[in-house]
């Protein structure tokens, strides 16, 4: 099984990123083919891999290096509707 990268970019000062995160926890949460980092915006090693994917804002994730839901809100069926394209498209 190949695993699937989810980037979950945040910052400390958005007001929306803590839902985010408790949404993409709770779908990822008993999935074993997913490996979740944690990319904070307000520092420089997240500014860098933000700007690698020309993102422009919080909360964001990128599934396998690629940008796939931007802003709040969105749905665990989005979510998971991307994590399911990237099983059938691999790395």
């Amino acid at each position: 099984m190949t695993m699937i990268r989810l980037e979950y970019f945040h910052n400390p000062v958005c007001p929306y990123c803590p839902a985010a995160k408790s949404l993409v926890t709770r779908v990822v949460d008993e999935l074993k083919d997913i490996e979740v980092i944690d990319v904070d915006t307000y520092t420089d090693e997240g500014i860098t891999r933000g700007m690698s994917l020309n993102l422009m804002a919080v909360p964001a994730v990128a599934i396998n290096g690629v940008v796939k839901l931007i802003g709040w809100p969105f749905e665990a069926e989005d979510l998971l509707a991307y994590i399911n394209e990237a099983r059938k498209v691999g790395p």
